[in-house]
């Protein structure tokens, strides 16, 4: 039986400033590295003890972050879901979502009736001036922030983090895919990572976490924990951007 005990003894909200919330960058990945299959398809990499540890870890963050890429392509609900409650108290985080050109559709399960929480929706300027599709996606309970963009045309990570920060968040747990991954490691803003190795081998054409060369992260503070079939790797980044 797996043991998550080495969960409790991380905080993760030690490292919470005036200018943004604890970050816990998770993600599961293939022995060659992928974390999806060819043309960004779905994978089924963690096993069901690593899976388990990824709703503790969600139930123990004020938010969780995805990419409209995850929302357009899984759908998913971003909820607790632990049947025992002896791993602490069950609470939703809450869903935040980047999505520059806001395409989130209104068809969302985060949109549903029995979501427990909204979806907070960081957008740009010219996104948030699409009136049609903002106007149905507040009336749905959404709330929309607009973000500055980086040199990139990509959604300032750092504006991002200080507004969560102004929300009240103190700990984020970012679930991303590789353009996630890559901008939050390139931004030196992210406190723990928290990567699950899968035994499996997607291939060549698969889709790596890292999608920019010159991002070439270095970690310490290493340790690893078998759950099941699968090593989870805990970690710290050797470089960040230092926060007051």
């Amino acid at each position: 039986m797996a043991s998550y005990d080495f969960l409790s003894d991380i905080s993760f909200t030690s490292a919470a400033s005036s200018i943004s919330p604890h970050v816990t960058l998770t993600f599961a990945q293939s022995l060659d590295g992928k974390i999806a299959g060819a043309n960004g398809r779905q994978l089924i990499l963690s096993g069901e003890e690593s899976m388990k540890a990824t709703h503790i870890l969600r139930s123990r963050h004020d938010a969780i972050l995805v990419g409209i890429g995850t929302i357009l392509n899984d759908d998913p609900r971003l909820t607790v879901r632990l049947e025992n409650e002896d791993y602490g108290p069950i609470r939703h985080p809450q869903p935040v979502i980047l999505d520059s050109a806001l395409r989130f559709p209104t068809t969302s399960k985060l949109l549903w009736p029995d979501s427990p929480t909204r979806p907070w929706i960081m957008t740009s300027s010219s996104g948030y001036n699409n009136v049609e599709t903002r106007t149905q996606l507040q009336n749905r309970g959404a709330k929309i922030f607009v973000i500055d963009l980086d040199s990139q045309g990509h959604l300032s990570i750092p504006h991002v983090l200080s507004t969560l920060q102004s929300q009240s968040i103190r700990s984020l747990m970012v679930e991303g895919g590789a353009s996630i991954i890559t901008s939050f490691l390139e931004s030196s803003m992210v406190h723990s990572i928290l990567l699950t190795i899968a035994p499996i081998y997607v291939g060549q054409a698969g889709v790596s976490a890292v999608q920019r060369a010159e991002v070439t992260p270095r970690f310490e503070n290493i340790t690893y924990h078998p759950l099941g079939r699968d090593i989870m790797m805990v970690a710290t980044p050797s470089s960040r951007r230092k926060s007051n």
